[in-house]
């Protein structure tokens, strides 16, 4: 069977702290090079920064010209491997949550997000959204695409890969769209994170109070059913990763990551962390062989 080493790493990145942002890439990297990895997988704007504070959106680049690129393509290249990272991509007036996928030979792929949340604005989404559904319970749903998604395929050693950021894996007609093209491995980084009640520190794990939320909390960033049912029914391999860490303004992110093989087997894993004092980046790799005729339920 066909097979791709995969590393998946979840950075504790900060808005607009590039430098900082991309040395843990490339501390990633290195980890994921002497492990043997052909691909590493970073989460949603992980150079730049998640969320629309001024000093991320200071960070957009055109695809393949500019800082973020060059420093992607030399740790890429330095380490032999393909390196998946978050940035914001400017096009004319445009700025678009973007995620590279960028090859030792400098090669590159640029994947745009569709599902731009509101709270995400001023960000565009590259097509029409249907909007906010009336009476939904989440303040960020985006709607569906009005237009058709836009998906680039990534081929690395012969794996069909197709990268969806975050909420575009709740784009209604995805799975027919995976199902079409063949996708063998489904690359998924993610970003938004939760609110401080969503979270503890240390000492609240002394009370019997604090450490029945603790648990509760750990229980919704534990086990992930929903993405083994797919990997099951649709036969494709997943890699998906979170962002960790307060990212000191807004956002607590969970910072978790999978890796699911086409049989339901999770080689590669590592769960949340609700504990704000613990939080800290965090790495896994898997070999995983994947199905050659994905798709077929």
């Amino acid at each position: 069977m066909p097979h791709l080493h995969i590393a998946i790493g979840s950075t504790t990145s900060r808005p607009g702290e590039v430098a900082q942002n991309l040395r843990q890439i490339a501390d990633f990297a290195g980890r994921a090079a002497a492990d043997g990895a052909d691909l590493l997988l970073t989460p949603e704007m992980s150079a730049s920064g998640y969320g629309a504070y001024p000093e991320v959106l200071a960070t957009a680049e055109t695809a393949g010209n500019g800082p973020i690129f060059a420093e992607l393509a030399a740790i890429a290249a330095r380490h032999r491997l393909v390196i998946c990272a978050g940035f914001v991509e400017a096009d004319q007036k445009k700025r678009y949550i973007s995620h590279y996928a960028v090859y030792p030979n400098r090669e590159y792929i640029v994947q745009r997000k569709h599902r731009v949340t509101l709270t995400e604005k001023p960000l565009d989404s590259p097509v029409r959204l249907s909007g906010h559904p009336p009476g939904a319970d989440d303040p960020a749903d985006p709607g569906q695409p009005l237009d058709p998604p836009v998906f680039a395929e990534i081929e690395i050693k012969g794996v069909r890969c197709l990268m969806l950021i975050c909420a575009d894996y709740g784009i209604e007609t995805v799975h027919e769209t995976l199902n079409r093209r063949a996708v063998q491995l489904l690359l998924l980084p993610t970003g938004a994170g939760g609110k401080r009640e969503d979270r503890v520190v240390s000492a609240d794990l002394a009370t019997a109070a604090g450490r029945e939320h603790y648990v509760e909390l750990l229980e919704t960033l534990f086990f992930p059913k929903q993405a083994v049912a797919d990997c099951l029914k649709y036969r494709r391999a997943l890699a998906a990763v979170n962002l960790g860490g307060w990212d000191g303004r807004r956002y607590y992110h969970a910072g978790h990551g999978m890796i699911i093989t086409p049989l339901g087997e999770v080689p590669g894993f590592f769960h949340g962390i609700p504990n704000l004092d613990r939080q800290r980046p965090m790495y896994a790799h898997a070999l995983v062989e994947v199905d050659r005729t994905p798709g077929k339920t």
